[in-house]
C-alpha cells in the first residue's frame, strides 16, 4: 500500500537531508521526503493520504535492552510500584488473592523497598501476614531479589540445609531457614516453583503489551532471550525463542533483535532456524550474545573497585566465575557475534574491557560493535578505554528517575559524578543508545528523553541535549543493532518505521518533553497504533 504523510513537521535525524513536510512511503519503504508534490510524484498512485497537520514525523523508537516475554508476565500480574508501605504491600495483596483461584500463586512485580515510610526488604512472616496458606513472590524493581513467603519456599522445596548457589545468596534467619531474601542466582531457585500461564493467557497478554510498545512509539527492541535455563527467567526462560516467535505472529508486528543467553554456538544456530532470525538485516535477527557480568547498585551487588558508601563491607561480586565470561565472550567474539555484556559496577565494566581488548589483539575484528548493558558507574580512564576499543553503551535513562534519590547515598558525592555519565560518553565519541530494561524500568521513550535531558535535576552536568537523546533512541540504536543502513532515519530506502507525536522534543522546553503525546506509530507501513 502507498501512503503519503503530509503536513509534518519531519524531524528526520539524517544530517544529509533537508527540513521536509511529507514522506512517500511504498508497501515497507519510505522512497521520498520532501515536499508533499515531490512525495506525490515519487508515489504516482496514493493509495491513502494522511494530513499530521503540523504535528512532528519522527522515526519509530528502538528499545535495544528488553525482556518482552517477561514484560508480558508482568503486564499479567500484581504491580507494586509507588507502594509506600509494608500494610499498603499486604493489602494489595490480599486484594488480588480474593480475585484468583485458591491454589494459584501470586506474583508481585517492580516491588521497591526503597519507597517504604521504613526501607527495608519484606521477609517471609511479613508476606504470610497477607497470604499465609498460599505461595507469594515479589520480585524486586531491578530484578535481581525474589522475596518469598513461606508456602512458596516450601513448594520450592527449600530448606536450612539448600547450599546458596554460585553468583546468589538466600538471606537465613539464625535457625538457616530463608527468611525470604533470594538475591542475583538464587532468585531463580524461587522463580521456578512458580507455574506458567495458559498459552491462551499468555497469547492475550501479549497483545495487549504489545499494544503498549506501539503506544509508546516503539517500532524496535532489542530482546534478551534465553536459549536454556540459564538467565533471569530461570527455566521457564528455555521456552523464549520459541515463545515470543508464536507471540509476536499473534499479537502485532514489530522488529526484534536478539541478545541470546547461550553457552555454545550449537544453541544460537538453532535459535537461528525460528523466524526471529532472517539473513537480511531491518528484520528480526539474533545477532548477539548476551552476558550477565555482576548484579546491580539497588541490590548493592554491582562489581565494584571500591566498597558501597552505604554498605563499606560490601563491593558486590561476578554473578559467574571470571573463566566463565571470558568464555563466553570469546563464544560470542570468535563465532562473530556481538558481545553484549551487563556490567554496572566500575569493577565489572573494567573486566569487560580488559577481555575485549584481549580478544581484539588475538582476533581482530574491525568492526565488532561490543557493547555494554547498562555500564551504571563509569570514571574518565574507562570512559577514554570504551571510545578506543570501539565499544558501544545501551543505556537506560529511566534509571536515573527510579535512582536519584538514593545514589548519593550508596556511592557517595564523588562516584555519583560518574553515574549514567551520558555527557561525558557522548563528548568521548562512544556510541550510545537507550534502553527500558522493561519491565525492570517504564517503556516511556518521551519520559526517558526527559530524563536524559533534565536528569530530573541529578547531576546535570551529564545531560544531553533533546537532539542527542532523539538520536539514542533511533539512529544511534540503530548502529547498535547493525541496521542503520536500513532504519534509525527518515531516508529514502529504509523502513518505513515512523512516529506522529503532537510535537517536536528539540522545540518544547526541556522540562515539557515528558508531557508530549505519541499520536500514531508506524512499522514496517503499517500503522500499529493511533491514539484515539
Amino acid at each position: 500500500m502507498n501512503h503519503l504523510l503530509y503536513n509534518a513537521d519531519v524531524y528526520n535525524v539524517d544530517e544529509h537531508q533537508p527540513h521536509a513536510v511529507a514522506v512517500a512511503i511504498a508497501d515497507e519503504t519510505i522512497i521520498a521526503v520532501g515536499s508533499e508534490s515531490e512525495c506525490r510524484r515519487a508515489l504516482g498512485r496514493v493509495d491513502e493520504t494522511h494530513d499530521l497537520r503540523g504535528a512532528a514525523l519522527l522515526p519509530g523508537f528502538i528499545d535495544t535492552h528488553m525482556h518482552p516475554t517477561v514484560l508480558i508476565y508482568y503486564d499479567m500480574n500484581l504491580n507494586l510500584r509507588g507502594a509506600g508501605t509494608m500494610a499498603e504491600v499486604q493489602d494489595k495483596l490480599r486484594v488480588i488473592a480474593a480475585e484468583k483461584g485458591p491454589d494459584e500463586w501470586i506474583v508481585g512485580l517492580d516491588f521497591d523497598e526503597a519507597n517504604l515510610d521504613e526501607p527495608r526488604l519484606p521477609t517471609r512472616h511479613d508476606l504470610d501476614v497477607a497470604c499465609p496458606d498460599r505461595p507469594v513472590l515479589l520480585i524486586k524493581h531491578d530484578g535481581h531479589t525474589v522475596i518469598a513467603n513461606t508456602e512458596a519456599i516450601s513448594r520450592c522445596g527449600v530448606t536450612a540445609e539448600t547450599p546458596d548457589p554460585p553468583g546468589g545468596r538466600i538471606d537465613r534467619e539464625p535457625s538457616g531457614f530463608p527468611a525470604g531474601p533470594f538475591r542475583e542466582n538464587a532468585a531463580t531457585i524461587a522463580k521456578a516453583g512458580a507455574p506458567l500461564p495458559a498459552v491462551e493467557s499468555l497469547v492475550e497478554g501479549a497483545r495487549h503489551t504489545f499494544g503498549r510498545l506501539a503506544a509508546a512509539g516503539i517500532t524496535s527492541i532489542g530482546a534478551v532471550l534465553q536459549t536454556d535455563d540459564y538467565g533471569p527467567a530461570g527455566e521457564a526462560g528455555a521456552m523464549d525463542v520459541m515463545g515470543l516467535s508464536m507471540l509476536l505472529g499473534e499479537a502485532a508486528p514489530l522488529n526484534v533483535y536478539g541478545l541470546l543467553f547461550a553457552d555454545s554456538l550449537a544453541k544460537i544456530e538453532v535459535a537461528r532456524q525460528s523466524p526471529l532470525h532472517r539473513e537480511e538485516r531491518g528484520g528480526h535477527y539474533l545477532g548477539a550474545l548476551k552476558i550477565i557480568v555482576d548484579g546491580t547498585l539497588g541490590s548493592r551487588t554491582a562489581y565494584m573497585t571500591e566498597p558501597f558508601a552505604d554498605a563499606p563491607e560490601r563491593s558486590g561480586f561476578l554473578l559467574c566465575d571470571e573463566e566463565e565470561i571470558v568464555g563466553r565472550m570469546r563464544l560470542a567474539h570468535v563465532g562473530g557475534l556481538q558481545i553484549a555484556a551487563h556490567a554496572i559496577g566500575d569493577r565489572a565494566v573494567a573486566l569487560c574491557l580488559d577481555v575485549i581488548e584481549k580478544l581484539q589483539r588475538e582476533h581482530p575484528r574491525p568492526d565488532a560493535r561490543h557493547r555494554i548493558e547498562h555500564a551504571s558507574l563509569l570514571n574518565p580512564e574507562l570512559i577514554a578505554r570504551m571510545a578506543r576499543l570501539g565499544v558501544l553503551v545501551s543505556t537506560q535513562p529511566m534509571f536515573i528517575h527510579s535512582e536519584k534519590h538514593w545514589l548519593e547515598k550508596c556511592l557517595g558525592p564523588e562516584r555519583a559524578r560518574w553515574v549514567y555519565p551520558l555527557r561525558a560518553l557522548v563528548d568521548a565519541g562512544v556510541r550510545v543508545a537507550g534502553a527500558s530494561d522493561a519491565p525492570v524500568e517504564s517503556i516511556d521513550v518521551l519520559g526517558a528523553l526527559s530524563c536524559c535531558v533534565t536528569r530530573e535535576g541529578f547531576q546535570t552536568q551529564q545531560g544531553l541535549t533533546a537532539a542527542e537523546a532523539i538520536r539514542m533512541y533511533t539512529i544511534d540504536a540503530a548502529y547498535l543493532q547493525g541496521e542503520e543502513r536500513v532504519k534509525g532515519s527518515i531516508t529514502p530506502g529504509k523502513r518505513a518505521d515512523l512516529v506522529v507525536l503532537d510535537q517536536n522534543p528539540t522545540a518544547v522546553p526541556p522540562e515539557h518533553i515528558a508531557d508530549l503525546r505519541v499520536l500514531r506509530t508506524m512499522c514496517g507501513g503499517r500503522f500499529t497504533f493511533t491514539a484515539t
